[in-house]
């Protein structure tokens, strides 16, 4: 009754080259997507850390400096 549908569909070597192509290129999107966010994160997680070590190197410039009070007693002993 029905036969016309329970043939079996065999797709022609070009629809299955282009299927294979659609596929590869989702495959390279997708990398693609995963390598740029990886790399945004690296990128934030730089940044993030050369601000504290920025914040860091201010706050050392206001602290007093001990070991510049031992170099010049050092120094001035010698002469």
């Amino acid at each position: 009754m029905f036969e016309y549908l329970l043939r079996r569909y065999e797709p022609s070597p070009q629809e299955v080259l282009e299927v294979l192509e659609l596929h590869q290129l989702s495959l390279e999107f997708r990398q693609e997507q995963h390598y740029r966010a990886a790399l945004e994160a690296d990128c934030e997680n730089h940044y993030r850390l050369a601000q504290q070590h920025q914040a860091d190197h201010a706050a050392m410039q206001n602290e007093l400096n001990f070991f510049a009070l031992f170099w010049r007693k050092e120094s001035t002993g010698k002469k």
